[in-house]
């Protein structure tokens, strides 16, 4: 069986040049007015080089098809967001989008946009009353996007007034004195460290062999540990590794032109701009009145990729 276009393997691991046109051809498919159809796109990705996974031209059913499996967003058949699944082709509200504009252009009736991809949850942003993780949900079905401390309970923000407030002094610091080339250095550090940790993956296998060539020798209990502690290693390095690859992709060569990239960059990339830039934003309790969003938080800028 073919693997999906997009990545290197079941689990995730994105091949970057297709993820790039399929999300190309996924942005022309979800125009409405005026609508392209679908092999049109499909010939467009044809003329500019985009292949299959087994080098065959694509048909505008076969790319609708693909950009329409769950794992484009890193989700399982029933939606549900694949753990540990790592950068995906698409977000799920990109492709959320796609399959309403497509639905509407067809003429069928269009469902309520549920999903939405948070940018600073998995530990970016916390509750700075208690120290506890942000985590993104709604107060009811037809409320927007927020943030909240599931822990004290004493925060909550709405996602459309916390994201762009850190976005912007992200992009900010990026263009002060001295923070570009400290941020390609850390960039650096992290490539490096993504290489070595790529290499220690790599060698998974020969370590397990190693150690069941002794099990005969050791203790059961003692080689159950062992076991368990070389697993739970793999498990931590291939964590480290997706979390160092959002940051190493992110484009440096010019800190004027991440101004504009931003503006476009997928959900994956925007957050490993933030994750190379920002160690903590604590979002602070809400005053009394209308509160200046700026107010509410309080950023500990990264000095290293630990």
């Amino acid at each position: 069986m073919a693997r999906l276009c997009g990545y290197a393997n079941g689990g995730g691991g994105l091949v970057h040049a297709e993820a790039a046109f399929l999300r190309r051809a996924a942005s022309r498919l979800s125009i409405v007015d005026p609508p392209e159809s679908q092999n049109t796109v499909a010939e467009w990705v044809n003329q500019t080089g985009g292949r299959t996974p087994l080098g065959g031209l694509w048909r505008g059913d076969t790319l609708m098809k693909t950009l329409s499996n769950p794992r484009m967003a890193g989700l399982d058949s029933e939606g549900n967001p694949i753990e540990g699944f790592g950068d995906t082709v698409l977000t799920p509200d990109e492709q959320r989008g796609l399959l309403e504009a497509r639905a509407a252009i067809r003429g069928e009736p269009v469902q309520r946009r549920e999903s939405y991809d948070y940018l600073l949850t998995k530990g970016i942003a916390d509750c700075d009353e208690c120290g506890f993780d942000l985590t993104g949900g709604r107060v009811h079905a037809e409320a927007g996007p927020n943030y909240r401390c599931q822990d004290c309970g004493k925060i909550r923000m709405d996602a459309d007034r916390l994201e762009p407030v850190v976005a912007a002094e992200v992009l900010a610091d990026l263009l002060r004195p001295g923070q570009h080339e400290k941020l390609l250095r850390l960039q650096q550090d992290a490539l490096e460290e993504a290489e070595r940790l790529a290499a220690h993956i790599k060698d998974a296998d020969s370590r397990f062999a190693s150690l069941k060539a002794f099990r005969d020798q050791m203790v059961p209990d003692a080689y159950k540990a062992a076991e368990k502690a070389t697993k739970d290693d793999l498990a931590a390095s291939r964590a480290r590794l997706r979390f160092l690859e959002q940051i190493t992709g992110v484009p440096l060569s010019d800190p004027r032109d991440v101004v504009g990239w931003w503006n476009t960059a997928p959900r994956a990339s925007q957050r490993g701009l933030v994750m190379l830039s920002v160690a903590k934003v604590h979002v602070l309790a809400a005053g009394g009145g209308a509160v200046d969003p700026r107010s509410r938080i309080r950023i500990d800028w990264r000095t290293s990729v630990s």
